[in-house]
């Protein structure tokens, strides 16, 4: 593809309010793809703008800076990565992270709070605080749901382990949320974008609408000071029965260039979001075909959650000479979470009825994490180095108070049932069961269930990290980190439970090897680590907390391309990753009641895979993505017999994802757009085997059909949208019980969104 150089203020006019649709068109088109965007760092937007922008009908560049914390193309890293540009974004009609997964290659989502992901078969979930990031540190605003991308400016996806650089993070990556900068041209953006139901049945039919807003620009004439504030509001009602959403965000941002040479953004968000309380769907006789129709909802109308955050982002840049740069960064978090309402508490031996429990809870947390590195370029005789120093420090606490925990009795009026005090699992009623607050606050039987558990966690790490040039066609990466974790575990409501504590360390190195025969061609070869202690909140049926961290290690081979004069690229990759010292939840069974989610460490687990994706321009007008992903992840040891070879829950063997766009740059149709996604999951088993059940509980595949249909013109661009095209029936994922918590995907739905530039 031929590129056009235009002067900066022209690229800035048409990037900000297009005079040329031609170009807007091909703008538009970038984001429509799965492409890799060139990373905007953290400080990019506060830099000096270059003489000439390039402007090409597709933007071609990498997340490889999550990966390295190093401004390199993604053909010099020799690990997996990607980036998710907020045009494509805009081009699937998301307003949520966790929206994006199915057009990710190797990722699955695997819960119902916005951490509860799944890469390259190993599950993240809410306490692994590194799962999602932003801005290359921990700490999302609100916990349940996933985090929305209004402020989003792109997503990089960095995969298999990566505790170098960041601490602890699941073996099979991370995603990373690069948020919207203060920029020194005037730029503004107001959306609105309502949804409606579709689906075959008719009480599926939902309606909704989010409006936002996007305003930045130069405080003054020197366009020393930056400002940028974005903020939506939602009100939304879901297919679930009586189910709702309505979120609320807020996020002003200011950028001061202090010198030419030292550059400060201060980012504040504000996000509140309030639901309706929900346990999600149960499986009778482990059994995915008997799961009732996708709108059962086991909470009554009254039962809701409401949860606000807010944070406090510092980052800071100051450039030496010789391209030597010290970034410092800090991520404050304070938020609150509440739940009353009724759980789901088992599934009844007659399979046609679940017992429920009233629960009252408060969540509170904290996070505070900082990062302070030093890039250096060097030369060492004919090798040229690119080495990052740092250290990040991090503490994070969390008290759960329970205010209520009430498993209410079910006494049974026959043998098969109906039962007193439990719901029906195809046509639940509330008649009959009281309100919650005239249950007990807990059962006399077990009154050490209404705790409140007070959690602190201390993370230090050191770490450095090179890309050696070797020569014209060499690289090599190498790395090493000391990590650092403390914990502890206090009882703050029962007298005489001990306080527990835990101290862990390790050494964690990684290294990697390039070989470039040409610009086009990249093969790689990788070797990396992580290192993940238990939950400072995990304990065994005792009540204490004796598991050592949790480790892995993998290779990766690939090969990166640039083919037929930059109109497509495609990586290919085999990975192989081991994870030891396992830790695993479960509650019943030898769980006391008094502890209720019990942990033990099982063995050993496996993920062997192979993944390919190509971004492709067969035309000017045409963008094309594919993925296809091939994951085996399985127990390879445990204390628990009948697990040993089993495949991990929420894993599906087989994933795969189309992305297609076409727009119209000439003639009366200028400026329409066409898209068309396809998404395909395998099935996955719900749940390991146990000691006393080996029974099965498979999450069936499903295919994912959507339709996009767009126009742009100079000021305004539009977008239509059919999700789930042909209204297909699926679950996304099961909890931690399997049987119960199974998250249903969302039934046919239409978008139809407006934004307009001034």
């Amino acid at each position: 593809m031929q590129s056009t150089r235009v002067p900066v203020a022209t690229a800035q006019h048409m990037l900000r309010a297009p005079a040329s649709r031609s170009i807007l068109v091909g703008l538009s088109i970038a984001g429509a793809a799965l492409l890799p965007l060139q990373r905007a760092n953290a400080q990019s937007a506060t830099e000096s703008q270059m003489e000439e922008v390039i402007v090409t009908g597709r933007f071609i560049g990498s997340g490889a800076t999550s990966a390295t914390k190093l401004d390199i193309p993604v053909r010099d890293t020799p690990y997996s990565v990607a980036s998710y540009t907020d045009a494509f974004m805009r081009a699937i009609e998301t307003t949520k992270v966790a929206d994006l997964y199915r057009y990710m290659t190797g990722v699955q989502r695997a819960g119902n709070t916005g951490y509860d992901l799944a890469i390259r078969g190993f599950k993240a979930s809410g306490t692994d605080r590194n799962a999602l990031m932003v801005d290359g540190l921990p700490g999302l605003t609100v916990r349940f749901g996933s985090p929305p991308t209004v402020g989003t400016d792109h997503i990089e996806l960095v995969k298999g382990p990566a505790s170098i650089l960041y601490g602890q993070v699941q073996p099979g990556g991370f995603v990373n949320i690069i948020t919207k900068k203060p920029r020194d041209e005037a730029a503004n953006v107001i959306g609105l974008r309502g949804t409606s139901g579709l689906a075959s049945n008719s009480s599926d039919n939902v309606l909704g609408y989010e409006v936002t807003a996007d305003l930045t620009g130069p405080v003054d004439a020197e366009k020393r000071v930056l400002y940028r504030l974005i903020t939506e509001y939602g009100y939304d009602n879901t297919f679930r029965t009586a189910s709702y959403e309505r979120p609320i965000y807020l996020s002003p941002s200011v950028t001061w260039r202090i010198t030419d040479s030292t550059v400060a953004t201060v980012l504040l968000e504000y996000r509140s979001v309030k639901t309706s309380y929900d346990t999600y769907m149960v499986a009778p006789n482990l059994d995915a075909s008997q799961i009732p129709a996708t709108t059962t909802r086991y909470q009554s109308p009254s039962d809701v959650q409401k949860e606000w955050g807010g944070t406090a982002t510092l980052l800071l840049q100051h450039k030496f000479s010789n391209d030597i740069k010290l970034n410092l960064s800090y991520r404050g978090v304070v938020h609150r979470d509440t739940a009353i309402g009724y759980d789901v508490n088992a599934i009844l031996p007659n399979q046609q009825e679940v017992s429920i429990r009233a629960r009252n809870q408060l969540n509170k947390r904290e996070y505070h994490f900082g990062d302070l590195n030093l890039v250096a370029p060097f030369e060492t005789g004919p090798f040229q180095h690119k080495l990052v120093v740092g250290t990040n420090l991090g503490r994070e606490t969390l008290d759960t108070n329970r205010l209520q925990f009430f498993n209410i009795p079910t006494t049974p009026a026959t043998v098969a049932g109906p039962h007193a005090g439990a719901l029906n699992i195809f046509a639940p009623s509330y008649v009959g069961i009281l309100p919650r607050d005239a249950y007990p606050l807990v059962n006399p039987t077990t009154p050490t269930a209404l705790n409140d558990r007070y959690t602190s966690s201390q993370a230090y790490g050191g770490y450095l990290a090179d890309l050696i040039t070797i020569t014209e066609n060499w690289k090599a990466q190498f790395g090493i980190r000391y990590a650092r974790e403390r914990q502890s575990l206090k009882e703050l409501r029962i007298a005489g439970v001990p306080t527990t504590a835990s101290d862990n360390d390790d050494v964690l190195p990684q290294g990697g090897l390039i070989y470039q025969p040409s610009k086009d061609w990249s093969f790689y070869g990788s070797y990396s680590t992580s290192f993940v202690p238990a939950p400072a909140s995990s304990q065994d049926i005792n009540g204490t907390n004796p598991f050592v961290p949790t480790t892995a290690h993998a290779i990766e081979f690939g090969v990166k391309a640039d083919l037929f004069n930059n109109r497509a690229n495609a990586t290919l990759a085999w990975f192989k990753i081991d994870k030891q010292n396992v830790l695993s939840t479960f509650s019943g069974g030898t769980c006391p009641a008094s502890i209720g989610t019990c942990s033990q460490q099982v063995g050993a687990e496996r993920s062997t895979g192979v993944e390919f994706e190509v971004s492709a321009s067969p035309l000017d007008n045409w963008q094309l993505t594919v993925g296809y992903g091939y994951t085996d992840a399985k127990v390879v040891k445990s204390t628990i017999v009948q697990q040993n070879g089993a495949a991990l829950t929420n894993i599906p063997k087989h994933n795969a994802h189309l992305w297609t766009r076409y727009d119209l740059a000439d003639g009366m149709l200028a400026g329409l757009g066409f898209g068309l996604g396809i998404a395909y999951t395998g099935d996955r088993p719900g749940l390991l085997p146990t000691a006393t059940s080996n029974s099965p509980l498979t999450l069936p595949s499903y295919t994912v059909v959507d339709l996009g249909l767009y126009y742009v013109a100079e000021r305004y661009d539009l977008t239509f949208k059919i999700s789930n095209l042909f209204d297909r029936r699926y679950f996304e994922s099961t909890g931690f019980t399997g049987q119960t918590q199974i998250v249903p995907g969302q039934p046919r739905i239409a978008v139809l969104s407006a934004r307009v530039r001034f």
